[in-house]
């Protein structure tokens, strides 16, 4: 599978509300660290991913593999094959219902001690934006938000649930009864400012291109003096345009 057909896939899986856990075999390939490296920080998707271990695990992701569950699974050799030249016939569709098997195989490396949740029901979030707003090349601008330092300082400390505060739903709560983050009681509108920017220190998946109007994940980098090398925003989402122009 092709690189970019690969990245392709695996958003495309997270992004799926019915995926509750991505179980990842390419543990062998140093290669596969560069695709799961942006999402280190976010606990939530991290949650998702589990990491299937057959071959020893490959040096670049030896070194993150602790951010994610680990499984060993016995369908995997214990060594890595030689190098040869094998066609594969791929198409990009929507994951397909898993087989009892496969099911019974992700429930248990999901399975975590649950969190307790406040399951109230309120009306949604207000929206900082109700567009998207554009830089003149086309690219996604991040609107300006006044916020208390204290608060955000506050908040940066908890494991609040984005979906639930922001958006007035959480996916998780409902399509399994469950969420690995805080929800409580609603957050004021001076808290969800700071909630907000919290939630922006975590790229989005989209990245610039990005044309969902609910998306609170930062598409850009904010911190001054960064090292695009060592941040886990992607290189083009560093000194962004924030003029904006439609």
């Amino acid at each position: 599978m092709g690189a970019d057909v690969c990245k392709a896939t695996f958003r495309l899986h997270l992004d799926d509300v019915h995926c509750q856990q991505i179980l990842f075999g390419g543990t062998a390939d140093s290669g596969y660290a560069r695709l799961l490296g942006p999402f280190l920080e976010n606990e939530t998707i991290c949650g998702r991913i589990t990491l299937l271990e057959g071959p020893p695990f490959a040096r670049e992701l030896a070194d993150i593999k602790e951010k994610f569950r680990t499984v060993p699974f016995d369908l995997f050799r214990n060594q890595k094959l030689s190098n040869v030249k094998r066609r594969v016939s791929f198409q990009l569709t929507p994951p397909a219902t898993p087989s009892t098997d496969y099911a019974t195989a992700a429930a248990r490396a999901s399975a975590s001690p649950s969190t307790s949740i406040a399951m109230l029901s309120a009306p949604p979030a207000a929206q900082s934006s109700p567009v998207v707003l554009r830089n003149s090349r086309g690219q996604r601008v991040d609107s300006i938000l006044s916020y208390s330092k204290e608060d955000y300082i506050s908040l940066k400390g908890r494991r609040l649930c984005n979906n639930f505060h922001l958006l007035g739903r959480c996916r998780f709560l409902d399509s399994f009864g469950k969420c690995q983050h805080e929800h409580g009681e609603r957050l004021n509108p001076k808290q969800l400012l700071a909630l907000r920017i919290v939630a922006r220190q975590s790229p989005c998946q989209w990245g610039l291109n990005c044309v969902d109007v609910d998306c609170f994940a930062g598409h850009r980098c904010t911190r001054d003096n960064c090292v695009p090398t060592t941040c886990r925003f992607p290189l083009d989402m560093h000194n962004v345009d924030t003029t904006i122009v439609s």
